[in-house]
């Protein structure tokens, strides 16, 4: 069995979790306090670009996630095996329903970095409302999976049970 993952879930990993990391912050902040309508907008533009993006990479991250081999658990026994796998599943879930609601909420084009434009897909507002109220749901409780991930990371390494290691080059 190997001891890490590929190069390639590697970056993928590393690429999603800033974007995640960058667009949660970032959202929830000009989302929840007092900014400039400017700030407002240019967040929105560089998170929507961001996001857009990841979705190829994810789905190649899915792939990966259902077809490699898993690295050898670290000292875990079955049921704290189950739950760690669970935990990644609801999270690729959870990231997914953010991805398609974040472009299913969209009531304009969506600009890619003025690059490219992808037509906004449903143009019915009380469709659009619907999704955008799911994406913020959705948005809420992948911020709390990023949070519990990132804890369970800390308490692996500070047991010594090197996790990070497994997810580096």
């Amino acid at each position: 069995m190997k001891k890490k993952y590929s190069w390639q879930q590697v970056i993928l990993h590393w690429v999603s979790a800033l974007v995640i990391i960058w667009a949660t912050i970032s959202g929830f902040y000009v989302g929840l306090f007092n900014v400039s309508p400017e700030l407002k907008t240019l967040t929105g533009f560089i998170n929507v670009s961001l996001t857009t993006l990841l979705i190829p990479v994810f789905i190649i991250r899915l792939y990966f996630y259902f077809v490699s081999e898993k690295p050898e658990e670290i000292n875990t026994t079955g049921i704290t095996r189950f739950i760690a796998h669970a935990v990644h599943f609801i999270l690729y879930l959870n990231i997914t329903i953010v991805l398609v609601t974040g472009v299913l909420m969209m009531e304009r084009d969506i600009n890619v970095f003025d690059l490219f434009i992808i037509p906004q897909p449903i143009h019915d507002l009380a469709v659009t409302k619907r999704f955008n109220t799911i994406h913020i749901f959705s948005c809420a409780t992948l911020a709390a999976l990023v949070l519990l991930h990132i804890a369970a990371v800390i308490k692996h390494e500070l047991s010594g049970k090197k996790v990070l290691r497994r997810m580096s080059l």
